[in-house]
């Protein structure tokens, strides 16, 4: 009774100091934490954006599987970071407003790291002051807080603890409910949606595995039961994990990133000072941290490791006491090795993100996660060695008010780090989205003027990121229901990245203007409006209006020949190889809106598409009788009324995809890549209604492992609890079995 009731005193105090923190988001009004990044800012663009996709999906009762309005078509739900079926998106989301959830969210993940670190130092037999100083440690670090921007990233990292506490239990007690637990509780961090975090964590939790199992326990059986939970989690994870695989195929770097892209985000040796003062090499809310390009690739919020000066503090007793704390010669280990990965490029661990699965991440400095669990766990084994030694209750007094001391500084510390702005402010809507309407936008000049901000004054005032939200930056976009022409995201589609290289290319850029060297691209994609914080140089733009802002203007240009979203065309030209397709697409022998560009190995694989293209061939162009009306446009399914005079090939420049069918008038057609990019199909003579539907199957097939896996989950945690049950019945009074030759009257 008297561990029960620390523990939930324990645990109470985790849940205050998470209200204390975060209440300032909920009251007096609801606010949003938009701190800025360099180039933009991934709590605004990236993190809140893809949580509101989130929301409006679910308040219809769907999946965020596709969005025709950020990069000319993205397959958000295969990307994975919207984290659409993790269990607490899917309630939060589901249920309050997108602000009040991102901010819950928020929240319950910090309160679910720590009350998981809590956890996790109990199971490993701490008492509850140490337990409650590593919690503390761990969910108000560095990493913890500066990575509030990147929700997903933290919702994956907070399932660390809770997993590797299942897999002790895995090996110490009864495994088949544990086991159970451990696959569910590692299908949902999959589901979170940040891959790096079930790597991290499946290794510290195979260090815990592997002592208690072999040198506690010795009992190979249990890591091969722990071993088989985990592979049972993954395959629960196969509702992500197939859809994403089917986007990494499809994307920039399918067989991972180069060594030089893998470590490109490494810890320099110097920032091993944040340990013991955070700012020490500046702050970049003040603008004086360097900004990555002038800091070989370091990030603060990737780097910043500091727990407090206490843990750091402690380390040296750590050492002296390794001998009588039987856990604490893994724990110092796995921390060197941590700091050793964490330094990537600077460390002779290099060569290992050459080789997979170290290549399919980008961010080396990950790894002090592990090593700041570490440092935590051993400064809370020495408190807890010296509260035992001692029953001086003055010495026990002293340890409390140091710890929180301790929990005091961490708290102010980070307290006024993040910008935190009125929700209403950032999500009303700007006049110039109405000016947008339905078409497509292209942003341009929005980095560099983000960067000039962030590098020369930080965000100590909110004004000019305020104004810069005006320039509908993707994926802040979707906020508003602008089409915009670009994405961001964690990874790229490969195609799309070409023909976005290929407009890159022909907008120049410097501190004063913009040229637009080939319009062309623009009609192509059929981008109508530009959004540019430079003045444009271009011959056929229409300056729309105009908004300045202290010395930065924000000018809405309107191309006046962009090609409309879907159109036809009576003309089609082949491309052999990519050169062949590059050149084509931004010569002059392809008009924008009137032919379009397929690729040969498509028009060979494809009956009767080689003689229909030779029909086209001498025929007139389309004349102005040919119309395309739109019936239905959702973001995953698309009806048009066509009417043609002559056979054409109807071109939607939306990204073509796997998982996208076509159908006329009912009747299965292929889809054509058109444009490298963009999607194409061929329309006979007449009036047809023509439809294209995204119904994945890889979506599918994952879904129905994840529901199989789930029921044996369910099954192996309540086996044990049937059996029990059936065992008690057997053995009630009642229900004795009759000897033979009796009978009951």
């Amino acid at each position: 009774m008297k561990r029960a009731w620390a523990d939930c005193i324990g645990l109470s105090a985790i849940f205050f100091l998470v209200l204390l923190f975060f209440a300032r988001l909920f009251y007096p009004e609801p606010k949003l934490l938009v701190t800025p990044d360099y180039g933009r800012s991934d709590a605004w663009h990236f993190s809140f954006a893809t949580k509101y996709i989130l929301s409006e999906s679910l308040k219809s009762n769907s999946l965020p599987l596709w969005r025709n309005d950020i990069g000319d078509g993205f397959p958000v739900f295969a990307e994975g970071q919207t984290g659409a079926l993790f269990l607490p998106n899917l309630i939060l989301f589901r249920l309050l407003s997108p602000v009040a959830a991102y901010n819950a969210t928020l929240a319950a993940t910090v309160l679910f790291l720590g009350a998981g670190m809590y956890w996790l130092s109990r199971i490993m037999k701490l008492s509850p002051l140490p337990s409650w100083f590593i919690a503390v440690s761990v969910m108000f670090s560095g990493l913890s807080m500066t990575q509030l921007t990147h929700i997903t990233l933290l919702q994956g990292m907070s399932m660390l603890p809770i997993i590797t506490v299942l897999s002790i239990l895995v090996v110490t007690r009864n495994a088949l409910p544990w086991t159970g637990l451990l696959a569910f509780a590692l299908s949902q961090q999959i589901f979170a949606g940040f891959p790096q975090a079930t790597f991290l964590t499946l290794g510290i939790a195979a260090v815990f595995v592997f002592y208690h199992a072999l040198l506690v326990e010795k009992n190979w059986k249990a890591c091969v039961i722990w071993a088989a939970g985990v592979i049972l989690g993954i395959i629960g994870g196969s509702a992500q994990i197939l859809p994403s695989y089917e986007f990494l195929r499809a994307s920039t770097d399918p067989s991972g990133f180069s060594p030089a892209t893998s470590t490109m985000y490494s810890m320099p040796v110097k920032h091993l000072i944040s340990f013991l003062q955070p700012f020490a090499l500046g702050n970049p809310k003040t603008g004086t941290y360097p900004p990555f390009y002038a800091f070989d690739g370091s990030i603060f919020w990737e780097n910043t490791a500091y727990i407090g000066l206490l843990p750091i503090l402690l380390l040296p007793l750590a050492l002296l006491y390794i001998k009588k704390i039987r856990l604490m010669p893994l724990l110092l280990c796995s921390m060197g090795i941590s700091l050793v990965l964490a330094g990537g490029k600077y460390a002779p661990s290099y060569i290992l993100f050459s080789i997979w699965p170290l290549t399919l991440f980008r961010v080396p400095s990950r790894f002090l996660w592990l090593s700041i669990i570490a440092i935590a766990l051993s400064g809370g084994y020495v408190l807890d060695y010296l509260l035992r030694k001692t029953q001086n209750k003055r010495v026990h007094i002293l340890i409390a008010v140091i710890v929180l001391l301790h929990t005091t500084q961490l708290i102010t510390t980070w307290w006024s780090y993040h910008m935190i702005e009125p929700a209403q402010t950032w999500l009303s809507k700007p006049a110039i989205a109405n000016l947008i309407g339905s078409d497509r936008v292209i942003t341009v000049g929005h980095g560099a003027i983000y960067n000039r901000f962030v590098t020369k004054s930080g965000w100590n005032s909110p004004e000019p990121y305020r104004f810069l939200r005006l320039g509908l930056s993707p994926d802040s976009n979707v906020l508003w229901g602008v089409m915009q022409h670009n994405v961001y995201a964690g990874r790229y589609l490969k195609r799309p990245a070409i023909t976005d290289s290929l407009l890159s290319e022909s907008i120049k850029t410097n501190d004063r203007t913009a040229t637009i060297s080939a319009e062309k691209m623009l009609d192509l994609f059929s981008v109508r409006y530009i959004l540019s914080f430079l003045p444009v140089d271009a011959a056929n733009l229409i300056p729309v209006t105009s908004v300045r802002e202290g010395d930065t203007d924000l000018t809405l240009y309107e191309n006046p020949e962009y090609v409309p979203r879907a159109y036809l065309v009576s003309e089609a030209t082949t491309a052999a190889t990519l050169t062949e397709a590059v050149a084509t697409l931004t010569g002059p022998s392809l008009p924008a809106g009137t032919s379009v560009l397929l690729e040969t190995h498509e028009v060979k694989k494809i009956p009767h598409l080689a003689s229909f293209i030779s029909g086209l061939r001498g025929t007139p162009a389309l004349p102005g009788g040919n119309t395309v009306v739109w019936k239905q446009n959702t973001h995953a399914s698309v009806t048009l009324d066509i009417h043609t005079a002559s056979d054409a090939f109807l071109v939607l420049s939306d990204t073509n995809y796997p998982g996208w069918t076509a159908a006329v008038d009912g009747q299965n057609t292929p889809i054509l890549t058109a444009n490298l990019s963009q999607r194409a199909v061929m329309i006979p003579k007449g009036n047809h209604i023509v439809t294209f539907e995204y119904t994945p199957l890889s979506i599918r097939w994952g879904i129905g492992l994840s529901l199989v896996s789930t029921i044996f989950t369910a099954l192996l945690v309540v086996a044990p609890m049937l059996s029990s049950a059936v065992h008690i019945q057997k053995k009630a009074p009642g229900h004795a079995p009759h000897p033979p030759g009796t009978h009951h009257t």
